[in-house]
């Protein structure tokens, strides 16, 4: 399996997490958050056949029952039970795309012109700029949605940014695959969501800018 396969699962990992972000409806921004945590493990997977990391698997594992079946299941609890389209954003979508294609290719710059040393190779630079980019998308997800299901996805983007980041820098390291599966957020996740439901019926809205009204 050559490296472009895993630069493939990558910008899947990319492309999908940018559409996680913006797409409003929220059953369809799920299924692109899936398909997101699909390509993830699939990257997991393809680092270990290609480094001959068998600890590798097990992470594997660990993201496709978390990333891929619990965490959509329990954004799928909170959409049946509440509104299935997000609340307008604080930003209009294409200024959001036109964001994340200037931290994109800042990324790319930065990551192959400083970081030689830490990747050395040019397919390892290029997963490692995605993998920044997947982070920072998350900060920028929590920074302008209200919506509180996309908050939750901002979170999960954040994680597995830096999970990419790391399978990439030391897939064959032992510790990584261990590492990887110790920081799952899945129990924040289920915390979150849970919280977000209560206040929902308690403020009647998702609007994560208005819990403000709790006080007092």
């Amino acid at each position: 399996m050559p490296y472009s396969s895993i630069l493939t699962l990558t910008l899947g990992v990319l492309i999908a997490g940018i559409a996680a972000a913006e797409i409003r409806d929220l059953a369809a921004s799920t299924w692109a958050y899936l398909v997101h945590s699909l390509c993830l493990a699939g990257t997991f997977a393809a680092f270990a056949v290609i480094t001959h990391s068998p600890q590798l698997y097990w992470w594997v594992l660990a993201a496709v029952l978390t990333k891929v079946v619990f965490i959509p299941l329990v954004l799928r609890w909170y959409i049946v039970k509440h509104p299935a389209t997000e609340l307008r954003p604080t930003l209009d979508y294409r200024v959001s795309l036109l964001v994340v294609a200037i931290v994109l290719m800042l990324f790319f710059k930065l990551v192959h012109t400083h970081m030689a040393d830490v990747a050395p190779t040019e397919a390892a630079r290029s997963n490692l700029a995605v993998a920044f980019t997947v982070f920072a998308v998350g900060l920028y997800i929590l920074a302008t949605r209200r919506n509180a299901v996309k908050n939750v996805i901002g979170v999960c983007l954040l994680e597995n940014g830096a999970h990419l980041a790391l399978v990439v820098l030391a897939p064959a390291q032992p510790e990584t695959a261990l590492l990887g599966i110790a920081t799952s957020i899945v129990i924040t996740v289920w915390i979150l969501i849970y919280i977000t439901s209560g206040v929902h019926k308690i403020i009647g809205t998702p609007d994560t800018l208005k819990l403000s009204e709790l006080r007092g």
